[in-house]
């Protein structure tokens, strides 16, 4: 069957309602094909995915999800993680049958664990770098996201009272310094630095407050349990501020022997959106997902 006149024009905005709260995705593609869903990492928004959504969108139903605070979802109360994860579960319940879930970072680890709970819907997980230990003691300090999100959190603080213009984020994200070597224009293109400064001109500041000391948003992950479902991880370079850092992959490896570990050298923590990884990545993920779904 031909669906290139679907996909073509089939990206569709939702609201889903958690309790209340108002959550933003957005749905790409046909309804009948196998779901994927995507899940962003901590002040970043769904819009990340665009490029990725449009290349799979003519195989899949693609599903992206604005968390809690992030992109056009509502504002909580708290940002715990257990918040997090109930927000992928009401996409997961909307969608209604297995899907594979794509996670960057606070995603990846929203992802993780569900593949831990031998969710009905949880077909596969694809882990982008997900800090998956950095909630333990000790090991959030010996990463480099607490001097970046104190870094981050103070100047956006700062513009949001000020009610700063978008130019103000875009500059701010596009001259910072890279763990890769130069600034972040060096390595993203403009269109994911635009996306980067508009999420975090729309952020809830309120939503670092669980991280910014001590990782703590992460300490209730059960990193000794083993994912119940097909898990590929990729591991980004620990040189250049990645958040699987130095032990860590033994111990996936440990609980998890089933799992796929790909090593990105020389790659920061977002090789979605690098421009020198971007189409590996996207190549590790079809691979991953057309193994899933092979008879």
């Amino acid at each position: 069957m031909d669906r290139t006149a679907d996909w073509e024009v089939s990206v569709t905005d939702i609201t889903l309602d958690n309790r209340r709260a108002k959550l933003a995705a957005s749905v790409y593609g046909v309804a009948d094909a196998e779901p994927v869903l995507f899940l962003h990492g901590m002040s970043q928004s769904r819009d990340t995915w665009e490029e990725i959504a449009l290349r799979l969108m003519s195989r899949h139903q693609v599903w992206t999800l604005d968390f809690r605070g992030h992109g056009h979802s509502d504002r909580a109360s708290s940002y715990d993680f257990a918040g997090y994860v109930s927000d992928a579960e009401t996409v997961l319940e909307a969608i209604g049958r297995p899907t594979i879930i794509v996670g960057h970072s606070l995603g990846g680890c929203v992802a993780g664990v569900l593949a831990q709970g031998g969710h009905a819907n949880v077909r596969a997980v694809f882990l982008e770098d997900p800090p998956w230990y950095l909630g333990e003691p000790g090991e959030w300090e010996k990463s480099a996201f607490p001097r970046l999100f104190s870094i981050v959190s103070t100047q956006q603080a700062i513009w949001q009272r000020e009610t700063a213009p978008l130019s103000k984020y875009l500059e701010f994200v596009s001259n910072s310094p890279s763990p890769m070597g130069g600034i972040a224009s060096d390595h993203f293109g403009s269109r994911h630095l635009l996306s980067n400064a508009s999420a975090l001109q729309r952020q809830d500041g309120s939503c670092w407050g669980n991280v910014l000391s001590s990782g703590n948003d992460l300490a209730t992950i059960a990193t000794g349990r083993e994912f119940l479902c097909p898990a590929r991880i990729i591991h980004a370079d620990s040189r250049f501020g990645a958040a699987l850092l130095e032990g860590h992959e033994a111990r996936l490896r440990k609980t998890n022997p089933k799992a796929e570990i790909i090593h990105y050298i020389g790659s920061g923590h977002r090789p979605h959106a690098a421009r020198a990884f971007e189409q590996r990545f996207v190549a590790d993920l079809e691979g991953f997902v057309s193994t899933v779904l092979s008879p």
